[in-house]
């Protein structure tokens, strides 16, 4: 199993609070009472590949390493985590090196998103389609719901995470995380699995969040051909994964779900 480097500077804890507790006025059918809540933080943070500026962006400040791994693979910047020679942690910077060590002349462009910035190049989001993949029963597919909801302690006390869980074939959990953007907490979620050694193309991933295209495509860059969600899909995300012969499944609340793309790798 390869491993990229992973260094923290010195100066800098690599352990940070992403909660913080605040005093309120909690106001309920016109009675008042003082509460301590928890609330989230956001980071703002700097990514560097090979020694150029990518982007900055705002994160939950935790999981940097793998969420560096992520974006940079999800985003299709670099082919795989064996390109990752080392990624050092100086925050608020964050700076990936891979092996060849050349700079990247892409022209990528930052790109705002509806939640999140990342980055888009040249080609968009043209790719090959995916192959067959894997199929999951529906019993499978029922337990990657139950992963991400017990994966989200953050968002049961804040209500201000969204969470993102890898399982594989069989419904064992693979990775997860929590992060205030959607975005992220998939980029987060990937590269855990990464750094697991895990074969994304035998897996499938569930999200809290919406479903653009550009959401979908951090999947289909990953390697994975089946993604849910229990929100709702966006026109360009069904497109995407029609085009890219990707299963996506939006509102899966049991008893229900909508089924938008290539049902047959749902075993019913």
């Amino acid at each position: 199993m390869y491993c990229p480097k992973i260094r923290f500077h010195h100066k800098n804890n690599p352990d940070h609070p992403i909660t913080r507790e605040y005093p309120i006025l909690s106001v309920y059918d016109h009675a008042l009472t003082s509460q301590v809540v928890n609330v989230c933080i956001e980071e703002n943070i700097t990514l560097h590949l090979n020694g150029q500026i990518l982007t900055s962006l705002k994160v939950s400040p935790n999981d940097f390493p793998a969420f560096a791994i992520g974006f940079v693979i999800c985003e299709a910047l670099v082919p795989g985590i064996e390109s990752i020679r080392e990624v050092l942690i100086d925050f608020p910077d964050i700076s990936i090196t891979t092996h060849d060590g050349i700079p990247d002349n892409k022209k990528h462009i930052t790109e705002i998103r509806s939640a999140g910035v990342g980055i888009r190049n040249r080609e968009d989001y043209k790719a090959q389609p995916s192959g067959s993949g894997i199929s999951i029963s529906i019993d499978t597919l029922l337990k990657g719901l139950d992963a991400v909801h017990e994966a989200s302690p953050v968002w049961k006390v804040t209500g201000g995470t969204h969470c993102s869980a890898i399982l594989d074939e069989h419904g064992r959990l693979v990775s997860s995380s929590e992060d205030i953007g959607r975005h992220n907490s998939v980029d987060k979620t990937v590269g855990k699995a990464l750094l697991h050694g895990a074969d994304l193309t035998r897996c499938f991933i569930v999200s809290t969040g919406r479903l653009p295209a550009d959401m979908v495509a951090k999947a289909h860059r990953a390697g994975i051909t089946i993604m849910v969600s229990n929100n709702a899909p966006f026109s360009s995300g069904i497109e995407f994964a029609e085009d890219m012969n990707m299963t996506l499944i939006g509102f899966a609340r049991p008893p229900k779900m909508s089924i938008y793309s290539h049902p047959e790798r749902i075993q019913f």
